[in-house]
C-alpha cells in the first residue's frame, strides 16, 4: 500500500472520524490509526454508528444539522483534531464539515468507492469526484514522467457482507432511534423498506438473467461496434444531485433517447444499462418504452440489467454517462466517452467535449497515452488497495 493516498492518510496526529460505510470499516480505521501512534475519535450519529463503534473512542452527536458547525467548534476546543475523515462528501453534515474544515485550515479527508474498481477504494484530501483537487488540465498529465505501475492485490468486495452490515446497521438505527431524535439519514432509513428492496433485487436479478440470456450474444455478434451504451446511475446518487444539472435520472434518459433519435446514424442502436445497486429500487422499462415510441426509435433502443459491463463496453461503439466511475472503465476499454455531468476525468483529450448531438457521428477517440498517465497518477495519488467489505480471514484491511 505504498501509494501517496496512504501517506496522506497518515499525515495527521489527531483524527475525528465522521460517518463511514455501513459496517466496521471506520472503527477498524480508528484502531489502526491508534496502532500507528495517532489519536482517533469516532462520531456516533445514530444507532448503527453506536453499534459498530462500540470498540473505539467515541463522541455522540445528538443535535440538529444547523448546530453542527458550532458543535465542531466546541469539540475542536476540547480535542484539537487536525484531520477530519468521512465517507462521501455530499451528505448534509459532511458538506458542513468540509466548509468548516476549510475555514479552520483543518485537513478534510474523504473516502469513497474506488475510482479504479474492484481492487481499490478512494481517499482524497478536500473532496472526491467533481470536488477532487486533481488537475483537469491535459497538459499536466502529458508532462508527467512515465510511472511504473503499482502492484495490486486482487481483492473484491463481498456482496454478502455489504448486505449483512447494511441490515445490522439499519436494525440498530431503528432500535436506538429514540436516543438520536434529530438524526436524518441521507437516504431512507427504514430497515423494512431496505429489506424489501434487497428481496426485490434478488428475484429481479434471476428474472433478468433468464429474460436477457440471448441478448449478450446479439450485442457481441450482430450489433458489435454498432451500439452506444448509456450508463445509468442509482436514482438517489449524490453525484447526480450535486455534480450535474439533472434533477433525476429520468431527465438524463429522455435527453439521451431524444438526441439519439435525432442525430445518430440510422444503423446504430442504443443500449441503456441499469445500475445493479438500483435493481431493487427503481425500474425504467415503461419510461424507456414510452420515450422510444414517442421519438420513433422503439426498434433501436434496448434496456438491459445484469449483463457484464466489461463485455458491454468491449462491443460498444461509444459510451454516455452522467459522471459514473464506469466512465473510467470505458476509457480503460479505449471507448469514445461523452460525460453529461461533471467528473474528474472529463478532460479534453480523454472525453468528447462537444454537444451530445455531435457525439453520435464524431470520429473522436480518447488519447491512450494521456489516459495511461492520468490513470497512473490517479492510482498513485487517490487509490488504496483494499475494499470496504472483505472477509478478514482472507484479507486484513490495514496490514501495511
Amino acid at each position: 500500500m505504498n501509494s501517496n493516498a496512504m501517506k496522506t492518510l497518515l499525515a495527521g496526529e489527531r483524527y475525528l472520524l465522521l460517518q463511514g460505510p455501513m459496517g466496521p470499516f471506520f472503527s477498524d480505521l480508528a484502531l489502526w490509526l491508534e496502532k500507528q501512534g495517532r489519536e482517533a475519535v469516532n462520531v456516533v450519529f445514530n444507532g448503527g454508528d453506536k453499534f459498530y463503534c462500540r470498540r473505539v473512542k467515541t463522541v455522540a452527536w445528538k443535535k440538529t444539522a444547523a448546530e453542527f458547525p458550532q458543535w465542531l467548534d466546541e469539540t475542536w476546543q476540547g480535542y484539537p483534531f487536525d484531520t477530519v475523515i468521512c465517507f462521501g462528501d455530499c451528505r448534509t453534515l459532511h458538506r458542513a464539515a468540509r466548509e468548516w474544515a476549510q475555514a479552520k485550515s483543518v485537513r478534510f479527508l474523504v473516502f469513497e468507492e474506488g475510482y479504479l474498481r474492484p481492487h481499490y477504494i478512494t481517499l482524497e484530501e478536500s473532496g472526491v469526484n467533481d470536488w477532487s483537487s486533481l488537475p483537469r488540465d491535459a497538459a499536466f498529465y502529458r508532462n508527467l514522467p512515465d510511472m511504473a505501475p503499482l502492484q495490486a492485490r486482487e481483492i473484491s468486495a463481498s456482496s454478502f457482507l455489504r448486505c449483512w452490515h447494511a441490515t445490522v446497521y439499519y436494525l440498530m438505527g431503528c432500535y436506538y432511534h429514540d436516543a438520536f431524535p434529530h438524526y436524518q439519514h441521507h437516504k431512507c432509513f427504514s430497515p423494512w423498506y431496505e429489506a424489501r428492496c434487497w428481496w426485490r433485487a434478488g428475484w429481479r436479478k434471476q428474472w433478468y438473467r433468464l429474460l436477457e440470456r440471448k441478448v449478450l450474444d446479439k450485442l457481441r455478434n450482430e450489433l458489435s461496434q454498432h451500439y452506444y451504451l448509456a450508463i445509468l446511475q442509482v436514482y438517489n446518487d449524490s453525484q447526480i444531485s450535486h455534480h450535474s444539472d439533472y434533477g433525476d435520472v429520468r431527465e438524463y434518459i429522455e435527453e439521451v433517447i431524444a438526441s439519439f433519435a435525432k442525430k445518430a446514424p440510422l444503423r446504430e442502436h442504443l443500449v441503456i444499462k441499469h445500475h445493479p445497486m438500483d435493481r431493487g429500487h427503481r425500474l425504467y422499462g415503461l419510461l424507456i418504452k414510452r420515450l422510444s415510441s414517442i421519438y420513433g426509435v422503439s426498434d433501436k433502443v434496448m434496456y438491459v440489467h445484469d449483463l457484464p459491463m466489461p463485455q458491454l463496453l468491449n462491443h460498444a461503439r461509444g459510451v454516455i454517462t452522467i459522471n459514473s466511475t464506469a466512465g473510467i472503465s470505458a476509457l480503460i476499454h479505449n471507448k469514445p466517452l461523452k460525460v453529461m455531468g461533471r467528473a474528474l476525468y472529463n478532460i479534453d483529450g480523454l472525453t468528447f467535449q462537444g454537444e451530445l448531438g455531435a457525439f453520435w457521428t464524431s470520429d473522436f477517440k480518447p488519447d491512450t497515452a494521456l489516459f495511461n498517465k492520468f490513470r497512473a497518477y490517479l492510482k498513485m495519488n487517490t487509490q488504496i488497495n483494499m475494499v470496504f467489505y472483505c472477509n478478514k480471514r482472507k484479507f486484513n484491511f490495514f496490514n501495511s
